[in-house]
């Protein structure tokens, strides 16, 4: 028998019952439907997890501040009820610097200054940095221009936003907010330039760029130096911190693990009264992240993968119904001199078009899956091409695999007993 009357003979039955043939595809259809949306998902956040880890730099090693559970001394002042010292200091900046493997040091301070619009403070911080900061941080300027050295040296009374702290502090239509003037405290600042960061950065304490206020080194140093009075309860607190951040660029990625172990042993050493930094080193983290999340999606597709092997069964339960329903069918076609490997193609291209076409079904019922997930969670779904052909290739494979036994019982079906039955 030709294979093309063979396609053509199955297809001829398969829509003589369209519902039944729907009804048995169902089980691939939701089974490849649920793979591409849980691949789709655990790929998703796969690549906003490394992304953010990326942001940082994986050539970097990030050095912060963090406020120790009890410090500082008792100043015994009715206005000043104690002294808080903490932090990374001017002495780490210059002994991590000389350090082997070390190219260069971003330095943040978080001026700790109260940062409002009319009457109503905003959560938005003043932070001073150098220039070095917008190519480490991964952001641009969207509008006007970045701070310089010169602006630093001059202790200019100038300043950048982010775009997050931008919507803050003036209304949305107002687009043109180079040369405006923004008041902090008791202090002028004319805005440069407009920051965006659109790769997730985020940093210990202080967050994004985004939300950030940034003044030259120089500027603050002068207006702020390195310490703050910050209202507790009822009383007030001078807290002395010299710097919140360190970005620290290595020359060399294959031995950023030996340098961090070195700042790691120094800040130990220098602050072994109390532990008031961390590090946080992204490459480390990068790898971390993609061994968990490789360990994740083989068991959200493992877990996909059972649906699909419960639909081939269903398909398999189906086709052997209609081996018993088509007896008569298959015993006349053999005495008329079909030969056994009419019939088990006949019935094994059957079963395979039903699982390729739920495959295909199945495909665009995980993207639309996928996409509903994304605009009302915002959560980022990636449906990868491999994914999708693996998909379909596994759908036909179960095809193959649960129905090559209908096929084998639709062929060896005795031509004397079941035409004597019907």
């Amino acid at each position: 028998m030709l294979v093309t009357d063979l396609f053509r003979l199955s297809f001829h039955n398969l829509l003589l019952h369209k519902t039944r043939s729907l009804l048995t595809s169902l089980g691939v259809i939701f089974g490849v439907g649920s793979v591409i949306a849980m691949l789709g998902i655990s790929e998703g956040a796969r690549l906003q997890a490394l992304a953010q880890i990326q942001a940082m730099g994986i050539d970097k090693i990030i050095l912060y501040t963090q406020k120790p559970p009890v410090t500082g001394t008792s100043e015994g002042s009715s206005n000043i009820s104690s002294v808080e010292t903490f932090g990374l200091t001017r002495i780490d900046f210059k002994h991590i610097a000389k350090m082997d493997n070390v190219e260069t040091i971003t330095p943040l301070r978080d001026s700790r200054q109260k940062v409002a619009k009319d009457l109503i403070r905003l959560d938005a911080k003043l932070v001073s940095t150098a220039p070095s900061f917008l190519k480490e941080s991964g952001s641009f300027i969207n509008k006007g221009r970045w701070l310089t050295q010169a602006d630093s040296d001059s202790q200019l009374m100038v300043c950048v936003i982010g775009s997050a702290a931008k919507r803050r502090l003036f209304n949305l239509g107002e687009t043109n907010i180079i040369g405006r003037v923004l008041r902090i405290e008791n202090q002028y600042f004319r805005i440069v330039g407009l920051l965006d960061n659109r790769l997730g950065t985020q940093y210990p304490e202080l967050g994004s760029p985004n939300e950030l206020i940034i003044i030259p080194e120089g500027t603050s140093n002068t207006l702020f130096s390195n310490y703050a009075s910050i209202r507790d309860g009822g009383q007030y607190k001078v807290q002395i911190v010299d710097y919140d951040i360190f970005i620290v660029k290595v020359h060399d990625t294959m031995h950023i693990d030996d340098t961090s172990k070195r700042i790691t042993a120094y800040l130990s050493k220098m602050h072994k009264k109390v532990k008031d930094w961390g590090i946080i080193v992204p490459y480390d983290l990068l790898l971390q992240q993609e061994q968990t999340q490789n360990i994740f999606t083989i068991v959200m597709a493992s877990i996909a993968g059972i649906s699909l092997i419960v639909g081939g069964i269903g398909i398999m339960n189906i086709m052997l119904a209609s081996v018993f329903e088509r007896r008569k069918e298959i015993g006349t076609r053999r005495a008329l001199g079909a030969l056994k490997g009419d019939i088990l193609g006949q019935f094994l291209i059957e079963t395979v078009f039903l699982t390729t076409m739920g495959g295909l079904i199945g495909i665009g019922v995980g993207l639309g899956i996928s996409s509903t997930i994304t605009f009302y969670t915002e959560m980022p779904t990636h449906c990868s091409l491999w994914s999708i052909v693996l998909s379909l290739l596994i759908s036909s494979f179960v095809g193959i695999i649960f129905g090559t036994y209908p096929a084998w019982k639709a062929a060896n079906q005795n031509v004397i007993e079941v035409l004597r039955s019907e």
